[in-house]
């Protein structure tokens, strides 16, 4: 029997970019479709309150790529770190947080 576990965050896919304050913590807005993805929106999962948003179009830089699966569930890549505030560092990986630690 194979476990299933509860994703960290919920996917949403909307048309045109969403009002910040439209954005729910555990929600990840992919703007555009399945197949051509825009950009991604979402609240910083450390609860600074946020609103991250990273490009999927070639033309930008930096930008992510974005994988959804046949479950719905999302993987971005590389990892996402928040330069500045709370400088989060994390991995989104089917739908699932990673965070990243520094033991330096």
């Amino acid at each position: 029997m194979q476990k299933t576990t509860k994703a960290d965050f919920d996917v949403r896919f909307v048309e045109d970019l969403p009002d910040h304050d439209s954005i729910q913590p555990g929600t990840i807005m992919i703007v555009g479709g399945k197949d051509w993805a825009k950009w991604i929106l979402f609240r910083c999962p450390c609860g600074c309150g946020d609103v991250l948003t990273l490009s999927l179009m070639k033309s930008y830089k930096p930008r992510w790529r974005l994988k959804v699966d046949k479950m719905n569930q999302v993987t971005l890549s590389p990892s996402v770190w928040k330069k500045d505030g709370c400088k989060s560092h994390f991995y989104v990986r089917k739908s699932k947080l990673s965070w990243v630690v520094f033991d330096w």
